[in-house]
């Protein structure tokens, strides 16, 4: 399994966040080691910060859920969630394979949101 991470919140089934803080949540594995570190993206991959880990470490092959807080204003924003595992690292795009499990590309991952 290659490294993976998506983002979980701060999305609802419109799309909409109110502006200020927002907390931005998701979950990442490092695949056959344990993963490292994630970094949060509210610009569609141009500027990448990193999120901190929260929650128990459950060892190499668990999932890690991560949190990155930040201000938005007003606007549209592509968030995207990148993971490593120390030597290893999400692509930006998919590889294509027979049953999709090794589907990491963070681009796919990314989720749109309009801020209010």
């Amino acid at each position: 399994m290659p490294v993976k991470s998506w983002i979980t919140r701060p999305t609802d089934e419109t799309g909409t966040v109110k502006a200020g803080k927002v907390q931005i949540v998701g979950v990442a594995m490092g695949g056959t080691r344990k993963v490292k570190s994630v970094k949060v993206s509210v610009d569609g991959g141009s500027s990448w910060k990193k999120a901190k880990f929260i929650g128990p470490d459950l060892g190499k092959y668990a999932w890690r859920q991560f949190v990155f807080e930040t201000t938005l204003s007003s606007g549209k924003y592509n968030i995207a969630s990148l993971a490593s595992n120390g030597k290893d690292k999400q692509p930006e795009l998919r590889m294509e394979n027979r049953r999709g499990y090794a589907h990491n590309g963070w681009k796919d991952h990314s989720v749109n949101i309009t801020v209010v």
